[in-house]
């Protein structure tokens, strides 16, 4: 069987299948928007790029400037679908065991070469062998890769995965196979240096701790007929968001990479060259449980811990309303997916210490505080949202006998620390889950294919449940069973999910305009192909 899909007919069906320094930085003058020779646009960002490898990145910074660099076989738009990027289109044969993808044939990497289906093949390649970043779990049921002409590239799959398509169209960024090609390391590849890309926008120079100088790609095919009118993307370092909006403000900068924090946006909107933009989550907010620790291991102590964070409160509050409280870890951007009969923990600090007497922990020299149980909250400074959330968190679980403490740190740092396990409870924020399948195979199987099992949980009921509906072909038994892991993961409080936020972006209104914002934080305005829309005013 054949069948050609347009990429919003295959967007609906994989829907159901789914998922520093300081703030002197900028000694130079900014030079005015539409400057000879092309604007300059300057955004603010709180990290350095913590790896140039577009393989094995994960972190916002990097994402920023490697997602403008490096194309992707698809990309989301404004409303959250996947649509055309290097790829005009997929077809699927054999009911979804084999996945065509048909190629433009307008790309060409900055160095002249043109962008094949080699460099696909060898991108998706290198990654299977050398299980790098989140896209090897993507990559799991492929059986082999084939070329046929320089614009067509066939993935075989040893079963169907419906998510396969776009879940490897829009997060495996292309590379030139004829400069990664003579690398040694894949893994290890530094790529700090002599960046060739085919993307809207390529790296030309960087200061660590300063400046990030992109310039653009004159071959970019989405770019306005005669080229993008921001011909330089400067990303500008700084401490931390309130410096960033300082420097919005005196118009050091243009754009702010990062969110603007609820608590900041009133004062935004009354400044008369300031401007924002508003997209939804593609992510949530959540606190993590170290599955590794001895205590946090025990369920009834993460239940109580779930019962002692007052989300409504923090949504009230700290997020001013605009944000949508979510109960297990599917959240509400997966409709027909989260189940309808799973409910938050009530926000309850007397019954969270009655579970945990219950559960035999004791205050025996009678401060008020169980004996056992002190933990550490780790966060990603630059969020200062989730900076409000720790503390809030930190008193009402005081008030159950829970010793909190709080360490939020630089966002890279917090990335690592992470990532290696060396923390105890995670509080972050998811930033783009693009079908559910994708989201608990990277994010609960004991095997961590993706990398981002961060609870470290090795559960094998949990690995049995994912992995049977992940090859479960029939839509309605695949989302009762996407149901049934939410409520499992709920039952055990794996995490404490918060909520889905809505995030504004701000800019310099009166000197550029024309921006194209996608759903998410980690994406908002800063696309290349975003980019590549604005004008100078």
């Amino acid at each position: 069987m054949k069948t050609r899909r347009g990429f919003a007919a295959v967007a609906a069906i994989a829907a159901a299948a789914l998922i520093f320094s300081g703030c002197a930085l900028n000694a130079d003058e900014p030079e005015p928007a539409g400057a000879e020779g092309g604007a300059t646009l300057r955004i603010g960002t709180t990290t350095d790029v913590a790896n140039f490898n577009p393989l094995g990145s994960l972190s916002k910074t990097d994402s920023w400037i490697l997602n403008a660099m490096y194309p992707q076989l698809m990309r989301i738009d404004s409303s959250g679908q996947k649509v055309p990027e290097l790829a005009e289109g997929y077809e699927l044969e054999d009911d979804g065991a084999t996945v065509i993808f048909t190629l433009r044939d307008d790309y060409e990497w900055t160095d002249g070469e043109p962008v094949t289906s080699e460099d696909v093949r060898f991108t998706a390649q290198a990654i299977i062998d050398n299980q790098l970043g989140n896209v090897a779990a993507k990559l799991t049921w492929v059986q082999s890769i084939e070329t046929p002409d320089d614009h067509t590239v066939i993935f075989r799959l040893t079963e169907p995965y419906a998510p396969f398509a776009e879940g490897v169209g829009f997060w495996m960024r292309v590379v030139p196979a004829h400069l990664f090609g003579e690398v040694d390391d894949l893994a290890g590849f530094a790529n700090d240096s002599n960046w060739v890309g085919a993307g809207a926008y390529v790296l030309d120079s960087m200061t660590r701790g300063q400046r990030y100088t992109m310039k653009a790609n004159e071959n970019y095919p989405y770019a306005p007929e005669g080229g993008a009118q921001v011909e330089t993307v400067e990303y500008v370092v700084y401490p931390d968001v309130n410096t960033m909006l300082l420097a919005l403000r005196n118009g050091d900068i243009d754009l702010m990479g990062n969110s603007v924090p609820a608590s900041a946006v009133a004062s935004l909107e009354s400044d008369p060259n300031i401007e924002m933009a508003e997209v939804g989550a593609l992510g949530f907010a959540h606190l993590t449980y170290n599955m590794q620790h001895p205590v946090l291991a025990e369920q009834p102590v993460r239940q109580a811990l779930s019962m002692v964070v007052d989300t409504e409160s923090i949504i009230a509050t700290i997020l001013q309303g605009d944000g949508e409280q979510m109960a297990g870890p599917i959240g509400p951007i997966f409709p027909g997916f989260d189940n309808p009969d799973v409910e938050p923990y009530a926000f309850d600090p007397d019954a969270a210490r009655e579970l945990l007497e219950e559960a035999g922990y004791a205050d025996a020299d009678g401060d008020g505080m169980f004996d056992e149980l002190s933990f550490e909250i780790l966060c990603d400074q630059s969020n200062a949202n989730l900076s409000r959330v720790a503390e809030v968190v930190r008193e009402d679980a005081a008030a159950a006998g829970i010793n909190l403490s709080l360490a939020c740190i630089e966002r890279n740092t917090f990335l690592s620390r992470t990532k290696n396990g060396e923390y105890d409870i995670d509080l972050s924020q998811w930033g783009v889950f693009d079908n559910p399948m994708d989201q608990l195979r990277s994010t609960y199987l004991s095997s961590n294919p993706g990398g981002i099992n961060y609870n470290l949980v090795q559960d094998a009921e949990l690995d049995a449940l994912i992995n049977d509906a992940a090859v479960t072909i029939d839509q309605d038994e695949f989302a009762e069973k996407i149901q049934a892991i939410d409520e499992y993961v709920h039952d055990q409080a794996l995490l404490t999910p918060l909520y889905v936020e809505t995030f504004r972006f701000a800019y310099r209104g009166d000197r550029f305009e024309g921006f194209d914002p996608s759903p998410s934080d980690l994406l908002g305005m800063v696309t290349g192909y975003s980019l590549a829309q604005v004008r100078a005013l």
